[in-house]
């Protein structure tokens, strides 16, 4: 998740910067006179690449949320016992839930042995 956060901060962070550098050219540059076709030609390129970028700033932000959504899910967990079958439900927020321990909605902490599994359950949409 955070690294998410990184790249889509860089990736913001790097536009900025080449706009800014694109803005502060030296007038010692020498004029150079384009016809009204390429003219209309970099126009459109330039939208293009301005509504590209749009287009990427709104689905990083719709990923970062959904994500962030998604973490606060309430599922059930069940710890199932591979020697014996038997099988224990509990309901945890899915970002508490790591390989072999997750914390319930109640506050208690589970952790569970090599025999046995964790099966997440999906709530119901």
């Amino acid at each position: 998740m955070l690294t998410k956060l990184l790249l889509t901060a860089t990736v913001i962070i790097a536009c900025l910067w080449v706009l800014s550098a694109r803005r502060n050219k030296p007038e010692a540059v020498k004029k150079v006179v384009v016809s009204k076709k390429d003219q209309e030609r970099q126009r459109m390129l330039r939208q293009g690449a301005w509504s590209f970028m749009g287009l990427m700033v709104i689905a990083a932000g719709i990923m970062i949320a959904v994500e962030l959504w998604d973490r606060n899910t309430v599922v059930t967990v069940h710890v199932i016992n591979t020697q014996s079958g038997e099988r224990i439900s509990y309901q945890a927020y899915r970002e508490d839930i790591q390989n072999n321990s997750f914390t319930t909605v109640e506050g208690r902490k589970v952790f569970t042995a090599g025999i046995e599994r964790i099966e997440i359950e999906a709530p119901p949409e």
